[in-house]
């Protein structure tokens, strides 16, 4: 203690003698003050005093005002000063101070009073006997720490779930004020009921963020971890404090160390404030002096470091002072950061990203056309432009989607809170594991993939992870595991959300599925026809009904969701061990990659994440199996055959199977055969909605415009299975 107050000692009287001697507009002189202040408050955050810590920082808003000719008078900073030596002085006769500090507060402009007192700074410092005191709580005390504990645990969770959303919009001020806005209130309830290792704890991390509300700092990486420490240590001093209160007393001390966390978030605090952009290179960027000039004065200041390089371009008639003024005006509101984003409304990006879609469209059509008016003129040239206006279309499409394109780690980093409040509640012990996070996604499917997702991982938590007691008992860890990973699959995006529970027992499924009638009593499934009977409405095998599952409701959600997106959900699991749900997705809703398919006169589109294979059978390769329709024999497996020409209503060139073309078409684990009579080619395909009367129509995801201005239909093929598992085919063979 003896140290810190030399420190501060010291660092107050090298300010108090500069602005004795602080003439007026001296731009060196003033920063060298301001860089003193902020070493003072890096000190000064360890005296347990948050009127002197408001006070300092007032000085350096005021004092930043000055340098930037938004204020003008030297007065009110001098007598903020002289308050700071006066509580300096209480504070080392150990004294209590009556100063009021509410006069020279408003004059700095510090609109903000701390809620630690009413404006008159008690500067107690605690010593050895005091610290080791223990004071009994009359009801009244506890109930208002009670209340405290209650209110700051609910702030620290909004402070959590904000810094989210901080780490993905770092430059947003609101989202930095929401953040603040918590802090400040720990902060100042903490020091109204003398919790001090809370209250100056909060204050260093309200400090921090202070900085980026006032544009000093950029938030990072670094700053957002050092934030997520500080939520972690006041939990821990929150807690602390209601231990006590179910003993019934008040410790004034915590065995938790906080001083050397307080340091270092000062210290990161100071650094991002030197790492903001260089004055010369502002300088050098505006226009205003030469490179050569910056080089000359970075050499100069090599040979007297204590000179600052406005100072010397100044004195070297580089540059004018005014110059070198606005030049540190656009460094504190990092005027480089935001040039270097712009933000865009999202709806004029949808409209981006549909116009692009309409012009690979005109471009398809038009290089349909030109390609026969060039082969009749012979014109060589202009086949060159076509494929370079190709190319060009093709990287405008590229980057109008990479623009809408999102990393999923916000979704992802939602759920934490979601397991976290479900454990919990359960009374069980799980954590939540994130692996590639920064995958990128069409922002459109994010937001439709975030319910699915609560789905699964409520499931997850209620349904797939043990109790404690039952984890021990099996031979697992006491902490159950879930798992989200994502990662780029063939062009789609692929989401998996992994559990090491008690996984799904076949036995149960088969048991309720009979029970409901959803299949007969002699009904032979496949292990992932089994699993994916949890995907019917209603179905639930739950003993119990509870809070967080177990009514039916959710899965056919999920089900629901995931077929929105023109994507598959595909269940893995081994009874005891856990459960895996792989969720497959294209990488955006607007484009797709899609084989057009010819039948008769009509042309469809089959997105190719769902053809396995095309090859024209032979005459023996096909079968016909008494109640199960016509079968084509595919690589040593007998397939069902589907006739899109009958599904369709459309008439096909050939009756025969040998005669036409085979694809076959996955959905989940099953196949099919489709009979087709051409493939016209491989597309990008702009997906175009079939309105309101045509969306819910079995067997169609959506239409598309082709090359020669046609409208083509995609081929939804979980649609078109089950259309034809209750079709009654007339074998024309």
């Amino acid at each position: 203690m003896e140290n810190l107050l030399e420190q501060v000692d010291k660092a107050l009287e090298k300010i108090a003698l500069r602005v004795v001697t602080l003439e007026e507009h001296d731009i060196p002189a003033l920063g060298e003050l301001l860089n003193e202040l902020s070493e003072l408050e890096v000190h000064a955050q360890l005296l347990e005093s948050p009127q002197f810590g408001q006070i300092l920082r007032g000085l350096k808003t005021f004092l930043e005002k000055i340098i930037l000719e938004e204020e003008q008078e030297l007065a009110p900073f001098e007598e903020g000063v002289t308050i700071l030596q006066a509580m300096y002085r209480s504070l080392i006769n150990n004294e209590p101070c009556s100063v009021d500090i509410r006069p020279v507060l408003r004059k700095l402009s510090v609109s903000e009073m701390d809620d630690t007192s009413e404006g008159v700074c008690p500067l107690d410092v605690a010593t050895p006997k005091q610290q080791n005191q223990t004071v009994e709580l009359s009801q009244d005390d506890m109930q208002i720490l009670g209340d405290f504990v209650v209110e700051s645990l609910e702030n620290l969770e909004t402070i959590e779930i904000n810094l989210i959303e901080l780490e993905q919009r770092p430059d947003d001020k609101e989202i930095i004020n929401t953040i603040f806005r918590p802090f400040h209130t720990v902060k100042g309830v903490s020091g109204f009921l003398n919790l001090k290792e809370i209250n100056s704890l909060s204050h260093a991390t309200e400090n921090l963020l202070d900085s980026a509300r006032q544009g000093e700092i950029r938030i990072t990486d670094e700053i957002i971890d050092v934030i997520l420490e500080a939520v972690d240590l006041l939990k821990q001093l929150i807690c602390q404090v209601e231990k006590r209160i179910s003993e019934g007393s008040e410790g004034a001390s915590f065995p938790i160390e906080i001083e050397s966390f307080i340091q270092k978030v000062a210290e990161i605090g100071l650094r991002a404030k030197k790492d903001s952009v260089p004055l010369g290179e502002l300088l050098v960027e505006k226009g205003t002096i030469k490179i050569e000039d910056l080089e000359k004065g970075l050499e100069k200041q090599k040979e007297n470091p204590n000179k600052k390089l406005g100072e010397i371009l100044v004195g070297e008639k580089a540059t004018k002072s005014k110059e070198v003024i606005s030049a540190l005006r656009d460094q504190k509101r990092g005027r480089r950061f935001q040039d270097l984003q712009v933000k865009v409304d999202t709806t004029k990006l949808d409209n981006l990203v549909d116009l692009t879609g309409e012009l690979v469209i005109a471009q398809a059509m038009l290089k349909q056309d030109a390609q026969t008016v060039a082969a009749a003129a012979g014109l060589r040239s202009f086949d060159q432009n076509l494929n370079q206006l190709t190319q060009i279309v093709s990287s405008l499409q590229k980057i109008a989607m990479s623009m809408r394109m999102v990393p999923i780690k916000s979704t992802f980093q939602k759920m934490f809170r979601l397991v976290r409040d479900l454990s919990r509640h359960a009374l069980k012990e799980v954590d939540l594991e994130m692996h590639g996070e920064e995958t990128e996604i069409d922002r459109n499917v994010v937001d439709e993939l975030y319910e699915p997702m609560v789905h699964m991982i409520r499931n997850a938590v209620d349904h797939g992870i043990e109790t404690p007691e039952e984890r021990i008992d099996s031979g697992k860890p006491r902490k159950g595991k879930i798992q989200l990973r994502a990662y780029h699959k063939g062009g789609n995006i692929v989401i998996e959300i992994e559990d090491d529970g008690r996984g799904l027992n076949k036995g149960r499924i088969l048991e309720k599925a009979r029970s409901n009638g959803l299949i007969g009593p002699e009904t032979q499934l496949s292990e992932s026809e089994i699993f994916d009977l949890i995907l019917q409405p209603g179905f639930s095998t739950a003993q119990k009904v509870t809070e967080i599952s177990g009514r039916g409701v959710g899965m056919d959600v999920v089900k629901r969701g995931i077929e929105k997106l023109h994507g598959r959900l595909d269940i893995h699991s081994e009874h005891g061990k856990g459960s895996a749900l792989i969720i497959s997705l294209p990488l955006t809703l607007a484009i797709i990659e899609g084989m057009i398919v010819r039948v008769g006169r009509e042309r469809y589109i089959i997105p190719t994440m769902a053809i396995v294979e095309s090859f024209k059978p032979r005459r023996e390769d096909y079968y016909t199996v008494k109640g199960q329709g016509e079968m084509i024999m595919a690589r040593g497996k007998l397939l069902p055959l589907i006739r899109l020409s009958t599904i369709c209503g459309v008439p096909a060139d050939s009756d025969s199977p040998w005669d036409g073309l085979i694809v076959v078409v996955e959905n989940k684990h099953e196949q099919r055969c489709l009979l087709l009579d051409e493939l016209l080619g491989q597309e990008e395909i702009v997906i175009k909605s079939l309105g309101e009367r045509l969306k819910k129509v079995k067997g169609l995801a959506g239409g598309a415009i082709l090359g020669d201005g046609r409208v083509g239909l995609i081929l939804d093929m979980a649609g078109l299975f089950e259309i034809s598992e209750t079709m009654t085919f007339a074998f024309p063979l």
